[in-house]
């Protein structure tokens, strides 16, 4: 099947990351590697004298609350910052939490009886979700109880775990912001796509984005003669941008599209032609669109919409 670039926007997608202000000439005011927690935001902070979990627990190398019969660990920061989604298609984030309790078995005890709940501090939203239960983690010593939770978005958090009658909780705040090693990644000045990145990243802020970071991307070389690419991380999620060098544009590329044993496979045609026969493979389908020299790659079809529509 051959099929324009432009019609099929709001049929396939793919990913890629980004953010900063609108009057920023430049990305250093996106270097921020640390993550401000607003003072509205009561995060659980380690104490001078924090506890300690009894022998033969593992004690060392974190920060320990709560007591004998219900314990875990938490930052130093009280910040959760850059956690995975569960899938490309869920927008919440993920984090696994560990806690104890002095003599759990999990040979009588499996699952634990542990829950844990979440509740948004500081905006209205809805509860945290979790796995349908906990399970025991490790298979010799003292074993602990693990738990996977999804947090619908980023935010001041309260987090209370309830195993026997027992219950504690704990502040944090979620943060989405890039994070020390994606600052690591970051699109430098020298880079051929730079002023094409930030100039699409003004662009984007314009219309309502938060950009975040531009970083470095692996799709620097799709097309023949491409100048260079950017992966950005908003607001609004995460997608890659390649770009042609001007005057040149991507209207005369063909995107051919077709499933393989439950996989999303995609190639190009036309002009510029791609450096590759190798077509795309991805799990989840993917949304492409060309416009003028630049063209974008997401698997997020309203992402893919909301880009159109600011560049147009």
């Amino acid at each position: 099947m051959r099929v324009p670039i432009a019609v099929i926007l709001m049929a396939t997608g793919a990913v890629l990351t980004s953010g900063f202000s609108l009057a920023a000439p430049n990305q250093e005011s996106l270097q921020t590697p640390t993550v401000s927690v607003p003072s509205t935001c009561p995060v659980t902070k380690p104490t001078d004298r924090p506890f300690v979990p009894p022998a033969p627990y593992p004690s060392a190398g974190a920060f320990w609350i709560g007591n004998e019969q219900l314990w875990t660990n938490i930052t130093a920061d009280g910040i959760w910052n850059g956690l995975p989604h569960y899938t490309a298609k869920d927008s919440r984030f993920r984090q696994k939490l560990f806690w104890w309790h002095e003599g759990y078995d999990w040979r009588t005890e499996n699952p634990p009886e542990l829950t844990v709940r979440g509740m948004r501090l500081d905006a209205a939203a809805p509860p945290i979700d979790m796995h349908d239960h906990a399970n025991a983690a490790g298979i010799s010593g003292p074993i602990s109880m693990v738990i996977g939770i999804f947090i619908p978005t980023v935010g001041c958090w309260k987090i209370t775990g309830q195993y026997k009658g027992e219950e504690l909780s704990y502040v944090v705040w979620v943060s989405d912001s890039c994070t020390p090693n994606d600052l690591l990644a970051i699109v430098k000045p020298d880079d051929p796509a730079y002023a094409d990145a930030m100039n699409l990243a003004r662009t984007l802020q314009a219309h309502g984005f938060i950009v975040k970071c531009v970083l470095q991307s692996k799709m620097s070389h799709i097309f023949d003669g491409q100048k260079g690419a950017a992966l950005f991380r908003t607001d609004h999620g995460d997608f890659e941008a390649l770009f042609l060098p001007t005057p040149q544009t991507f209207a005369s590329v063909e995107l051919i599209e077709w499933r393989e044993n439950d996989r999303f496979l995609y190639s190009f045609r036309g002009r510029p032609s791609p450096t590759s026969l190798q077509p795309i493979d991805s799990a989840y389908p993917m949304f492409f669109d060309g416009h003028a020299n630049q063209f974008f790659v997401t698997s997020n079809r309203q992402l893919a919409a909301s880009i159109a529509m600011a560049v147009r």
